[in-house]
């Protein structure tokens, strides 16, 4: 198999001549022209691929500040919310207290007959 693909060489070499190593000169430089482009175009694909990537980098680290802001935010909101609860349960509270005592009041003076 070496020997008949060494054999197709030596028959393309004798064929073609000069002609051949003008083919050769001419693959190797336009090789060498693409791999060259490639790179430049390779560095700039990296770079434009790079500059979203960052942006979402920052995107993602500002959601993660917004979530601890938020949630700081509703910890505090819940918090004011339960103080009020409680406010409202003492006043209440304290309402029924002087309304039992109007009332203790207001029997009092019905007993004695006077309004």
């Amino acid at each position: 198999m070496i020997e008949r693909f060494f054999g197709c060489i030596s028959g393309w070499i004798t064929e073609w001549g000069p002609g051949l190593l003008i083919a050769l000169i001419m693959l190797f430089g336009l090789y060498k022209l693409l791999f060259s482009l490639g790179q430049n175009v390779g560095i700039k694909i990296i770079a434009a691929l790079d500059n979203p990537s960052q942006a979402l980098n920052k995107q993602a680290t500002s959601m993660e500040r917004m979530t601890a802001s938020l949630e700081e935010y509703i910890s505090r909101d819940q918090s004011a919310h339960r103080e009020i609860i409680i406010l409202q349960k003492v006043t209440n509270e304290r309402l029924e207290n002087v309304l039992e005592r109007l009332e203790g009041i207001r029997d009092e003076r019905n007993k004695k007959g006077t309004l």
